[in-house]
């Protein structure tokens, strides 16, 4: 199969490339043309042709955290609802939801959320699934969903917890297990972590379990203090603080996810930086459960990999980085906080980053050799637009004004075309999942 895009205008990841042209073939980018150099290139006479006319394409987009069973919540209302901690409002509402969830509800909320994901030019997702109640085989539905239905890549696990009982803990185990054992040989496409939901939820004996089972190179993908009271519990019950006790069972390395992060201390900080562990930001979920600022540039500065997530709270990754930005900016009173390069790092260089090492693959630039993960936006600058201030338009332009994904391309497949998916009914998609919506929230205990 090999595709043609032109004219387009290419922010390859590194630089502008005005009136080009992007060659594809087996899902790689085999070229892209210098300005005005398309009839340069070797292209096959059965080569679709794809007219980039007033597109910016850009590097597919990757959400290094996400929830999408939480995709139905939209609109949903539960009571009582008056928490007075971050605790209590997972108790109230989002533990009260993953209850709910049984295995068709299980594909609406993924699916739903997968395609909006690419409506938002997100070709990678990596997600942290929790149905206590439908817990064998869900990680089986996520990937049907993402990668064979609508085809985006995903990093999948279950997130095992003590909360619900030891049945569903165990199962909890299980599932993890019998994922990772599913994945016969490394596929660029899809992979699985170990989830965990927190240290404040699991028992000391499950997580010693989770130490001998885990096999090795697999990371753990875990919420680690989001609220003040995760750390208060792991020191009182404990007697270590949540990333000393993840890392004295050996589970803080290369390949694991540390999400948040908020509260922990600057010893914490050295040892995520010592271990080369993984650390996600996600600045919306974090300003609306008020639960912190985000140290940024004390995990930058100490080179710790630290990406950009969602927590569920909507797919567009641009809008998450702008917010990243602002949130800076407000909480450090600093003008300068948040700046340009930070953010580039967050968003186009080390969530790239986070997902080569767990598909194991190069993802974030559009390159001869590259995997073509491509998004071509509408987007019809009203200023100069150049190599050096493409962040200003991707922040100041797309993300506050409108964010319009015409065609979006994972590994060459194409998932929108002219703004509509092209193996997905979406108005069927979507009378359905209002259908199990309805269904889910009337479960709601």
């Amino acid at each position: 199969m090999e595709s043609l895009i032109t004219p387009v205008t290419v922010w390859t990841g590194e630089e502008i490339v005005d009136r080009s042209a992007i060659l594809i073939r087996d899902g790689r980018v085999v070229d892209v043309a210098p300005a005005g150099g398309a009839a340069t290139l070797e292209i096959g006479d059965g080569a679709e042709r794809i007219d980039g006319g007033g597109k910016l394409a850009i590097p597919g987009l990757i959400n290094a955290h996400t929830h999408l069973y939480s995709s139905l919540a939209r609109g949903m209302s539960v009571s009582p609802f008056a928490p007075a901690s971050f605790t209590e409002i997972l108790e109230q509402l989002w533990w009260r939801l993953d209850r709910a969830l049984d295995p068709e509800s299980i594909r609406a909320s993924v699916l739903i959320g997968a395609m909006e994901a690419a409506r938002c030019g997100v070709t990678t997702l990596i997600d942290h699934h929790a149905s206590p109640n439908a817990v064998p085989g869900s990680l089986d539905l996520l990937k049907e969903e993402v990668c064979d239905r609508v085809g985006l890549r995903g990093v999948f696990c279950y997130e095992l917890t003590d909360r619900d009982g030891p049945e569903r803990s165990d199962r909890g185990i299980k599932e993890n297990l019998r994922f990772l054992d599913s994945i016969d040989d490394p596929n660029p496409l899809f992979s699985a972590q170990f989830g965990l939901h927190a240290s404040f939820t699991i028992a000391e004996e499950t997580i010693e379990r989770v130490a001998s089972a885990i096999p090795d190179g697999v990371g753990v993908h875990v919420h680690v203090a989001e609220g003040p009271e995760d750390e208060a519990r792991c020191e009182a019950d404990h007697g270590l603080r949540v990333v000393e006790r993840l890392d004295r069972h050996g589970l803080v390395r290369p390949n694991s996810i540390l999400v948040h992060c908020l509260h922990v201390d600057g010893s914490e900080k050295d040892l995520v930086a010592e271990r080369d562990a993984v650390v996600v930001h996600n600045p919306r979920s974090n300003m609306n459960n008020a639960v912190g600022l985000f140290d940024l540039p004390g995990f930058l500065e100490r080179g710790v990999l630290t990406g950009l997530g969602t927590d569920g709270l909507g797919a567009n990754m641009l809008a998450e980085l702008f917010t990243a930005g602002i949130l800076q900016k407000h909480g450090r009173s600093d003008p300068l906080a948040g700046g340009f390069d930070a953010l580039r790092a967050l968003l186009f260089e080390n969530n790239p980053r986070i997902a080569g090492r767990l598909l194991g693959v190069e993802l974030g630039r559009i390159a001869p050799g590259a995997p073509a993960d491509i998004a071509l936006l509408d987007y019809a600058p009203p200023t100069p637009l150049r190599s050096e201030n493409v962040l200003g338009h991707l922040l100041f332009g797309t993300a506050v004004h409108s964010l319009r994904v015409a065609d979006l391309f994972v590994a060459g497949r194409a998932i929108l075309r002219d703004g509509a998916f092209v193996d997905v009914d979406e108005e069927a998609v979507y009378a359905h999942a209002r259908e199990q919506a309805d269904r889910l929230w009337d479960r709601l205990g």
